[in-house]
């Protein structure tokens, strides 16, 4: 783990060895406890396209990934339903 300081104006320095294995470009996520930096790729419709075909997704088509959505939306909506009561 690095521990880097923000100077007056909020900017942080990551180093060369970061930079070169994360890109340059970053989304800032704030949570209630941290800041995480997610990388962001430099062609993201490349990137999620990979990720699609290496998890098998790209042989389903878009009313079937639609319809697989929505029923898990629907379970999880139902879960966190009983778990209120």
């Amino acid at each position: 783990m690095k521990t880097v300081l923000a100077d007056d104006r909020g900017r942080i320095i990551l180093g060369t060895k970061f930079l070169h294995r994360y890109g340059k470009k970053f989304a800032v996520v704030g949570t209630p406890k941290e800041i995480v930096l997610v990388p962001i790729a430099k062609d993201p419709l490349a990137e999620l396209t990979k990720l699609g075909k290496e998890s098998g997704i790209d042989k389903y088509s878009l009313t079937e990934l639609k319809k697989m959505a929505r029923e898990e939306a629907q379970k999880e909506a139902f879960s966190r339903i009983k778990d209120v009561r």
